[in-house]
């Protein structure tokens, strides 16, 4: 157990601290030597008495790190008048201001006005100085006295100096960690779009591959379909082969959503009006809101600004975020989609897609724009709605962000770069929001 507490009471230590422990030692040891090798020493065992309550006194400074939950600093910064006390008997004994101990002074204030600061440092020195002053007997007189004045003002020089040394070095400390955090950041956002690129053309090189096999099967199945009802063939195989015919279109269906995902066509691009491309998008969704009775609602801004982009690639995003938030809804939930511009100078486009469905975990977040990352059933959801979503977006230069409660449901938020001047009419012959 005491191995095990001490371990944990260096573990506090930081590298200033050890050097601090490395520097006491030294000091110790030197103190020792010098107590035994000098040949012409006073009162031998008064010296003798001081070491040894010096060593006391270390001791029982890092027992109360070892052993306590004091911060290291506090234990530090109250151990400062014990340190000048003894500096200060040891220069007294050994001749004032002209022992070779009174650069102990210069040494205490200069290591503690780094690791205090500048405040701290000027207290210190203050207290040095006045220690370094009466440990001479012939202080008060002219030459003494000019001599201790030059001295006092080195400590306060070195408490200034060495302070605003220390200061620099910790904002430039500060600085590098916070420029490695940003090289970090930006080495994992290089490292995503290294990893979607290469899932990009995996997901085109395998598209294609499954594209016509899939269709060859596809049309063979429709095809025994329609022999089976002109020969009249048992229930039991049509109801085979329809189930077949279902599972081939949802992997033609998955197929194109892959093949939309790795072309890069941006050709159809033009000034795009996204009430018409939402409007658009809602009758490919309406047949899935009445089996679940839920209900959606537009709230869509007037002469919005138009946004530059491929309207049939923004409609399939606006097709997967409504088809997210009907899988997310329970019975008899709203979906609601409103677009307006947002304030501030930079102006954006924005459009919203709400839900009143049971949210996203907090622990999922960082996982929804990953590809094929799916909460829903086996069979039920593919896990490349959003993540295509997310690339089409990121195409058009939009950013997209989601707030969800568990319970409460989520809302997908998105802002589209706007084409300066030009604004888009209410479409001709529709309303600007869909029945309740």
């Amino acid at each position: 157990m005491p191995a095990v507490g001490a371990g944990r009471g260096f573990s506090r230590l930081s590298a200033t601290d050890q050097f601090f422990v490395g520097l006491r030692a030294a000091v110790i040891a030197l103190g020792a030597a010098w107590l035994l090798l000098t040949p012409h020493l006073g009162d031998r065992r008064q010296f003798g008495v001081l070491f040894s309550a010096f060593l006391i006194y270390t001791l029982l400074i890092y027992a109360l790190i070892l052993r306590t939950r004091w911060p290291v600093s506090r234990i530090y910064l109250s151990a400062q008048l014990l340190d000048l006390f003894f500096l200060f008997q040891l220069v007294r004994w050994t001749g004032g201001l002209k022992s070779v101990f009174a650069l102990g002074f210069y040494l205490l204030v200069g290591l503690h006005s780094f690791y205090f600061g500048r405040r701290i440092g000027i207290m210190i020195a203050t207290l040095a100085g006045l220690a370094l002053v009466l440990s001479s007997p012939r202080v008060f007189q002219a030459e003494p006295w000019l001599d201790s004045t030059v001295r006092v003002g080195f400590l306060y020089l070195i408490a200034w100096s060495i302070a605003l040394l220390a200061n620099e070095e910790k904002h430039a400390r500060r600085r590098a960690e916070e420029l490695i955090a940003q090289l970090q950041n930006a080495t994992r956002i290089l490292e995503q779009a290294q990893k979607m690129a290469l899932v990009g053309r995996l997901t085109a090189g395998i598209a294609h591959e499954i594209n016509n096999p899939a269709a060859v099967i596809l049309t063979r199945v429709e095809r025994m379909l329609l022999e089976a009802e002109e020969n009249l063939y048992s229930s039991a195989l049509k109801k085979d082969l329809e189930s077949l015919q279902k599972h081939a279109r949802r992997v033609a269906d998955i197929v194109q959503k892959m093949l939309a995902y790795s072309r890069s066509d941006s050709s159809a691009s033009a000034a795009v009006n996204i009430n018409e491309v939402i409007q658009q998008s809602v009758p490919l969704i309406e047949h899935r809101l009445a089996p679940r009775h839920l209900t959606l609602s537009l709230d869509l801004l007037q002469h919005l600004p138009r946004v530059y982009g491929n309207a049939n690639r923004l409609e399939e995003a606006f097709v997967n975020l409504m088809t997210n938030a009907i899988d997310a809804s329970s019975p008899g939930g709203q979906i609601h989609i409103a677009s307006t511009i947002s304030d501030g100078q930079g102006k954006e486009v924005q459009v919203s897609v709400s839900d009143e469905g049971e949210g996203i975990p907090q622990e999922n977040m960082d996982k929804i724009f990953e590809p094929f990352f799916t909460t829903k059933p086996p069979g039920q959801g593919t896990g490349l709605g959003l993540y295509i979503t997310y690339q089409i977006l990121r195409d058009h230069r939009a950013s997209i962000s989601i707030e969800s409660q568990p319970g409460k449901g989520t809302t997908v938020s998105i802002g589209f770069p706007r084409l300066e001047g030009v604004l888009t009419p209410p479409p001709s012959g529709r309303p600007l929001a869909a029945p309740r």
